[in-house]
């Protein structure tokens, strides 16, 4: 069976990604197992309390860090309960158990249908020039349908992680008694993978532009560094990824007339309406919503409207908490990052720069303060001094440059088109071979601005 590509459908706004599979209830407890041979730069024996190798009793705390259950209690080290218990998902409810050790074919990584944790990595390929892999296979005929992702799909048994063995891979307690050079903590690159055979993708990949400390700090990160035990614990990122496919989970969308918008704009004052969406009866556990709008105002009402009286870019939090039967008290929050554009009506302005001959440029002075509150630029040109009739040329770009077939007056028309409206600014320009006369729409912006709004304006076509 080939391993399944990662799919990453869960909406952008969530710092978090979803793979696209999941254990369906059916499947649970995830069984797991660990092959027999032993990674030899970790300890080699038998903890004389669960009478288990390390290696195996790590594979189960890299389960219990994403949800606690207990099965953790009773299986771990009694060491480990009092000093290495994090903060988990306590919402997302699934459940696993280590099953023993299942030899692996050395050299092969099958298709066994098993749950196991390889430390050889079998073929020196899977997990080659990286420090681990997780192998996961879903099944695309059992769709099951999530809060916060487009589709999620079952997993068919037989997810394997392969840790690499050229590593020198360190404990918890090592590292943190002290750790130089490149040793990596075992622990938190297993608790990530096993965030992926859970069904997480990244919370950012390599080349993506990832400013926020969330995600760069989630367990799921795209890489860690050496002598690291930070990521053992997931953060909050990394429990609202986990609760999306395991747990009590509400997400807000914008009511609009185009259902397919995941985002709004328009003039302000704009009114914006939010709707909850969530699965069997999670709308009936919630306790409470706080949103923030992004423009200092609040609200504590489930489904509420906001008028946003001034032109900006919005991001809109909201932070829900409730009540469930199965798990207790949980709250999460969801964050859409600027997806209300609130404009005014656009303020064009331009001037017309001889080059040579009856050749002009214009520098356009359009107001571009507000990024997408422009979306659209119409320049025509009418012989004489009105903008009347056929115009003889017309350009859609930022600024272009103007050849006349003659001298003579003509009318220079800006046409600015955005969600606040559309607008025109008219100049009457003597064009002339030996000298030349510039008249501005009326706005002071120089040269610089100028050039600063054709960059800003180049910047937004290119994303």
């Amino acid at each position: 069976m080939v391993a399944a590509a990662l799919l990453l459908l869960a909406p952008s706004a969530f710092g978090f990604e979803l793979t696209g599979w999941m254990y369906a209830p059916e499947q649970l407890p995830i069984d797991f197992y660990m092959t027999d041979y032993l990674e030899d730069s970790l300890p080699q024996e038998i903890d004389p309390e669960t009478e288990r190798y390390y290696q195996e009793n790590v594979a189960i705390k890299m389960f219990c860090n994403w949800h606690w259950t207990p099965y953790c209690d009773e299986a771990l080290p009694s060491r480990w309960v009092t000093d290495y218990q994090y903060e988990d998902a306590n919402c997302a409810i699934f459940d696993y158990e280590y099953q023993g050790v299942n030899p692996g074919n050395e050299g092969e990584n099958p298709s066994d249908g098993m749950v196991k944790f390889y430390w050889d990595d079998p073929k020196d390929a899977h997990a080659s020039g990286v420090n681990a892999v997780t192998i996961s296979r879903a099944d695309y005929t059992n769709y099951v349908k999530r809060v916060g992702a487009t589709k999620i799909y079952g997993v068919v048994p037989g997810n394997d992680i392969v840790f690499n063995n050229d590593i020198d891979w360190g404990t918890t307690e090592e590292i943190e008694s002290g750790c130089s050079g490149d040793v990596r903590g075992v622990e938190a690159t297993g608790t990530h993978e096993v965030g992926h055979l859970l069904g997480m993708a990244h919370s950012c990949e390599q080349d993506d532009s990832c400013s926020s400390n969330a995600l760069q700090n989630a367990t799921m990160y795209w890489s860690g560094g050496p002598c690291a035990t930070d990521r053992n614990s997931i953060n909050d990122d990394d429990v609202s990824g986990i609760t999306a496919l395991y747990g009590p989970f509400v997400r807000f969308n914008i009511i609009t007339e185009n259902e397919d918008s995941t985002a709004v704009s328009g003039k302000a004052p704009l009114e914006v309406c939010f709707e909850l969406e969530a699965e069997d009866d999670t709308l009936d556990e919630i306790t409470g919503v706080e949103w923030a709008f992004g423009d200092g105002e609040t609200s504590t009402e489930l489904e509420p409207c906001h008028t946003f009286e001034t032109q900006g870019q919005f991001t809109i939090n909201a932070t829900f908490s409730g009540v469930s039967d199965s798990c207790g008290d949980w709250a999460h929050t969801q964050r859409e990052l600027g997806i209300v554009l609130v404009c005014g009506e656009p303020v064009p302005g331009f001037e017309l720069l001889p080059v040579s001959g009856l050749t002009y440029q214009t520098l356009n002075q359009t107001v571009v303060d507000t990024y997408g509150c422009v979306d659209g630029l119409t320049w025509e040109v009418f012989k004489g001094g009105s903008a009347s009739g056929e115009p003889l040329f017309s350009y859609n770009s930022w600024s272009p440059k103007f050849v006349f077939e003659e001298e003579g007056e003509y009318t220079v028309r800006l046409t600015a088109v955005g969600p606040g409206g559309e607008s025109s600014v008219e100049n009457v320009i003597e064009i002339n071979k030996t000298r030349s006369c510039s008249t501005s729409s009326g706005t002071s912006a120089g040269f610089g601005a100028g050039i600063l709004a054709l960059a800003g304006l180049l910047l937004r076509r290119r994303r």
